[in-house]
């Protein structure tokens, strides 16, 4: 922990820590006390009932690096001011909306597929989410600078961990330090693709203005802060490109995986699929009938959760049940170590989408919770439900998925829980293909 670049090996320590003494669990490192919490009860009193005695822990304090001080890493008084203006955005009327263009987008990229052909999966997906957060909420089609993006994000998170090491900070300034100008390189490169968004639509009529993300912020207003200048807009439009295209991406790549080694799953979902459509593409007024694709995708972020641990600093002494939590304290929820547990979920390494019909919808609150908890709790979720549903509908209508190296895939927790390999799939066509669809966004 002291390290941090093997974040392989946190994840080690914490589940040998949990092993061996139970859900509570405190020890000291570098004059800092650190607590692991696994008990549902107590994870929700962090994230809910107690989290006004709490603030966000080293990891997203790192982040303001690269988001700045954007939703996910602010905290207050900017986060709830922020959030309020930003929650018109994600209204169900105005997701609903974004459903179509997910799906116009997903089938574009279905179009190029053949029949027994190996895509690499996690490679495409990442494509096709960027391709949506920048469509849905930014009305721009990224085109060429697809690969640019991804690349720098990529970059990005894999110096991520020396962040978190013990000298992370003053490595952050010092500029010779080779991951310290590879950091600042791909975060400016970033930077370049967001700004222009931003410069471009200031200098148009704001009647022309698309009904997306970046002409929200920019007409949000409140009666205490006025309006968001572009640092604060590309901020928030950092945080959307993070959150709402890295997160998704990896979720449905480990849930192509998993329904690759479970053919069984992947055909009930195909006939599932079949049977609430019919030869049509799906939209966002199929969701409540596409219970087993949300199923599906829940029940990889079970196993395998986007964001994998959360962590919170006590800014005054407190207790979580009977437990003193004394001010500076770290408290840690692991959702890779809670989502496993035995004591929560039956057969806990198997991948059974079924739970979430029967036994998992009984789960205590802070049992799961791949979207955090209380006035933390991720603003775009109901986007991420509707854009992993109907991509995995859509993709099981038109593909099934077998696998071309049977070894499982490691994992590679960084700012995400990314494959630590590609993921190459064999991808066989269909006998049905749905209708045709509109033409997606023109290129920016």
């Amino acid at each position: 922990m002291g390290r941090a670049r093997d974040l392989v090996g946190l994840l080690d320590f914490l589940a040998e820590v949990a092993t061996r003494y139970g859900t509570v669990a405190s020890w000291s490192l570098l004059g800092r006390r650190f607590v692991l919490i696994g008990e549902p009860a107590l994870i929700d009193e962090l994230l809910v009932a107690k989290s006004r005695d709490f603030i966000k822990g080293r990891g997203v304090q790192r982040l303001r690096a690269l988001l700045g001080e954007g939703l996910l890493t602010a905290e207050q008084p900017v986060h709830l001011p922020h959030r309020r203006m930003l929650q018109p955005a994600f209204h169900r009327e105005r997701i609903a909306g974004y459903g179509r263009r997910m799906v116009t987008l997903t089938g574009a990229m279905l179009d190029g597929w053949r029949d027994g052909e190996t895509i690499r999966i996690d490679a495409a997906m990442t494509s096709l989410t960027l391709a949506i957060a920048c469509d849905t909420l930014f009305s721009a089609n990224v085109g060429e600078r697809a690969g640019s993006v991804h690349d720098n994000l990529t970059e990005l998170m894999e110096a991520f961990p020396a962040l978190l090491s013990a000298v992370g900070g003053m490595m952050e300034k010092l500029p010779f330090v080779p991951s310290t100008r590879r950091f600042r390189r791909a975060r400016a490169r970033l930077d370049d693709v967001v700004y222009a968004l931003i410069e471009e639509r200031r200098r148009s009529d704001p009647a022309t203005w698309p009904d997306d993300f970046l002409s929200m912020l920019l007409a949000s207003r409140d009666d205490a802060h006025g309006g968001l200048d572009d640092r604060q807009v590309r901020d928030e439009a950092m945080t959307i490109f993070l959150a709402g295209h890295e997160t998704t991406a990896n979720a449905l790549a480990w849930s192509c995986d998993l329904l690759a080694r479970n053919p069984d799953v992947a055909r009930a979902l195909a006939a599932d699929c079949e049977a609430v459509l019919g030869e049509r593409e799906p939209s966002p007024d199929d969701l409540p009938q596409l219970r087993l694709a949300r199923d599906v995708l829940a029940e990889s972020m079970r196993l395998y959760p986007p964001a994998w641990i959360t962590g919170r600093i006590a800014v005054r002494d407190t207790r979580l049940g009977n437990w003193p939590i004394a001010k500076g304290t770290i408290v840690l929820a692991c959702q890779w170590l809670s989502h496993r547990d035995a004591r929560l979920f039956a057969d806990p390494l198997a991948f059974r989408p079924e739970r979430w019909s029967t036994t998992a919808a009984k789960l205590p609150a802070g049992a799961y919770f791949p979207f955090g908890g209380g006035n933390r709790r991720c603003i775009g979720e109901p986007f991420a439900w509707m854009e992993g549903t109907l991509v995995l509908a859509h993709l099981a209508q038109r593909f099934s998925l077998e696998l071309v190296e049977a070894e499982s895939v490691p994992i590679q927790p960084l700012v995400t829980l990314r494959p630590g390999r590609p993921i190459r799939l064999r991808v066989r066509g269909r006998s049905r293909v749905p209708a045709a669809r509109t033409a997606p966004a023109a290129s920016i």
